[in-house]
């Protein structure tokens, strides 16, 4: 590893693994499609006698409707983006591996209903190098989503990507209708070193 990386006292240093949010410069293209796909799938109970409904997990590869290849291949057109974002006040690694390793893909996603009264307990997703949540719909006064204790107020078409071991919860919220997309992100192999 590079000497001059071991230190990073910069200024304006922020935080590593800060969560990276993008507004979907697509999504009144594909919402509509999106969420007909999320209630028609969204079959299988989160908890016991609870109204969070989520579709069964689907690999990255497998997308059913054309709205599914739109905008995953958007969030793929982001991902080196965001790990340079994550790793730059790091030491890691990554910093200094050659362009042609950075690689990513959505290695699998589910889309989720959240009915009233309902959120998501703290939970992170490790081993995957990185998470997301794609907001669908969001009716006035759902719960944020809260990672690491910073929390994100989720709004329609916004993209939140944060490292897959971060502790994050949707907090319980009297407010119904809540859809969205979430998803796991994997890490390429490595060449030429």
């Amino acid at each position: 590893m590079d000497k001059d990386l071991k230190y990073n006292h910069l200024p304006g240093l922020t935080a590593p693994f800060e969560p990276q949010v993008y507004e979907c410069p697509y999504h009144d293209l594909i919402q509509l499609p999106l969420i007909d796909w999320v209630e028609e799938k969204a079959s299988l109970m989160i908890g016991d006698d609870t109204k969070c409904f989520r579709t069964p997990p689907q690999s990255g590869d497998k997308r059913d409707i054309t709205e599914h290849n739109v905008l995953f291949g958007w969030i793929e057109s982001l991902l080196v983006e965001s790990v340079h974002e994550f790793c730059k006040w790091t030491n890691s690694a990554y910093n200094v591996s050659p362009e042609s390793s950075k690689k990513f893909k959505i290695a699998d996603y589910w889309g989720m209903l959240y009915g009233d009264g309902y959120g998501t307990v703290p939970h992170n997703h490790f081993p995957f190098a990185l998470s997301f949540g794609y907001y669908l719909r969001t009716p006035d006064g759902c719960a944020p989503l809260i990672i690491d204790e910073q929390s994100i107020q989720v709004t329609e078409g916004r993209l939140i990507i944060f490292g897959g071991h971060q502790t994050h919860y949707v907090p319980d919220s009297d407010v119904s209708g809540r859809c969205m997309i979430a998803g796991d992100v994997s890490y390429g192999e490595i060449v030429n070193w």
